[in-house]
């Protein structure tokens, strides 16, 4: 089972490593570039304000169904359609709440408001399908499906930025539309996946919503929600509370871009995380092993990137956003920082989850939550993007600090001392090669890749992960 697992993992994150950084890098840094730092940002918290509100389109249900359904008794059947019709009127109360607190909030332009809302439900139906792929456990076609959307962007917005003169000009309202259907045609691709999937998925009417699939995932909507706020709170205030809001907004988008797309690297491996711990809990050695390969795979990655921030980030924001004012290379050297933390919350927050240990990992968000409300109401009206950038290496850091501790003590499945004190070994040497081979002259893409090579093979001595480890766990049942 781990060889299928951790295979499949491989081959996910291989995929997105192809695709999402052409979508982030590509599209979504040159949409910003082509449209501006000012309207882009204005998008960019009106997302993140239905995102945040977004708990109530995934009340904790998904998470609650995906466990369900890895169970080898489970009525696959009933809990699809139980659970598609319960995402339906959930759709319909997330439109109501959003329109009603956009109303209070002041958000003047509601039509705008409303076709993000209809491409975050998307999102949204669109991971509900997934779900069932992963807890049927047919990982690669879940890894497939995980880059479908993106690449439909890539390929529609590409064009449009090629052949502007044939296929009209980027906006902020046509980017929005290809998004969505990019989605749409995914969820099409992830219905003919679990027609073919040899379950039987005949349809069913409605015969009333089950309490008892909604209100068991009422603790899991309320974390989702928590850590949407952690997240995603800071992109909203700067729009709202900053005397130059959508300015700062787009400022913070161009680091929070970067966090993001790495960061979806541990979204990923926690997706696949969650029902495969859930299957074996507590019998530990199954999955222990799936636990360190894939904190150790996002660890590595997140080092790097870190490192690479720190030490150039006035050649990142050169290369991306044609800037290198002050004002935005201190936000890049800053933000990429979090990365750490947010790969190690996505690991150990998973571990919680599939556990059943909900009611800790709620208490642990809420903090954070306050922590990072309180911190970024009273820094951003004077600091602005730079605030929230220092926050959000803070938070992540401390929140996954009270993760690792808490996992410890419920799962007995820790993050050893000697591996902390690699990361940071490590992560220092990557950083001072970039430093002292470009004071020297050295180009800087030279640079980055002898820190790459460094760091890659100073992670496989110190670390004690050796191939013959990796294979023994692969060809493992």
């Amino acid at each position: 089972m781990q060889k299928k697992f951790l295979g499949a993992l491989f081959l996910m994150m291989l995929l997105n490593v192809l695709v999402k950084p052409v979508w982030i890098f590509g599209i979504d840094r040159g949409v910003q570039n082509i449209t501006g730092f000012e309207a882009y940002g204005r998008y960019f918290a009106y997302l993140n304000f239905c995102m945040v509100l977004g708990f109530i389109l995934d009340p904790g249900l998904h998470i609650h169904i995906s466990r369900l359904a890895s169970l080898p008794d489970a009525d696959r059947t009933r809990l699809f359609w139980d659970g598609f019709y319960a995402k339906i009127g959930l759709f319909l109360l997330y439109i109501l709440v959003v329109a009603t607190v956009a109303g209070v909030a002041g958000y003047a332009d509601l039509r705008f408001l409303f076709t993000l809302m209809v491409l975050h439900a998307s999102v949204s139906l669109f991971a509900f399908f997934r779900l069932f792929i992963t807890s049927g456990q047919r990982f690669r076609a879940d890894g497939l499906l995980s880059v479908t959307d993106k690449s439909v962007v890539i390929l529609l917005i590409g064009g449009m930025m090629l052949w502007p003169d044939r296929l009209g000009q980027i906006t902020i309202g046509r980017f929005v539309a290809v998004q969505t259907l990019g989605i749409g045609l995914s969820i099409l691709l992830a219905v003919i996946f679990l027609s073919r999937g040899g379950w039987p998925f005949s349809f069913r009417p409605f015969r009333g919503f089950r309490r008892d699939l909604l209100f068991p995932s009422i603790p899991f909507a309320l974390n989702i929600f928590l850590m949407t706020i952690i997240l995603r709170i800071d992109g909203i205030l700067l729009e709202r509370i900053h005397p130059n809001g959508s300015h700062e907004a787009g400022l913070y988008a161009s680091g929070f871009r970067m966090l993001d797309a790495f960061g979806m690297m541990g979204t990923l491996a926690g997706g696949f995380l969650l029902p495969f711990i859930a299957r074996h809990w507590p019998d530990t050695s199954r999955f222990s092993q799936a636990v360190g390969v894939s904190r150790r795979a996002l660890m590595c990655a997140a080092i790097l990137i870190a490192s690479i921030g720190l030490a150039i980030p006035g050649w990142l924001t050169e290369f991306l956003y044609h800037r290198s004012d002050p004002p935005i290379i201190n936000l890049m050297r800053i933000i990429l920082l979090a990365l750490p933390g947010m790969s190690l919350v996505a690991i150990h927050g998973t571990l919680l989850t599939a556990t059943g240990h909900i009611r800790r990992f709620i208490t642990l968000s809420a903090v954070m939550a306050a922590l990072s409300l309180c911190l970024n109401a009273w820094l951003i009206p004077r600091h602005g993007a730079l605030a929230s950038a220092l926050v959000a290496v803070a938070i992540q850091s401390l929140y996954a600090y009270m993760l690792i501790r808490a996992t410890r003590r419920l799962t007995q499945i820790g993050f050893p001392e000697s591996e902390l004190l690699s990361y940071l070994f490590v992560g220092l040497m990557g950083y001072g090669t970039i430093r002292v081979l470009t004071n020297v002259g050295v180009p800087v893409p030279v640079s980055v890749g002898v820190s790459v090579a460094v760091t890659s093979v100073l992670f496989y001595y110190t670390l004690g992960f050796r191939i013959s480890d990796l294979r023994r766990l692969l060809t493992r049942d």
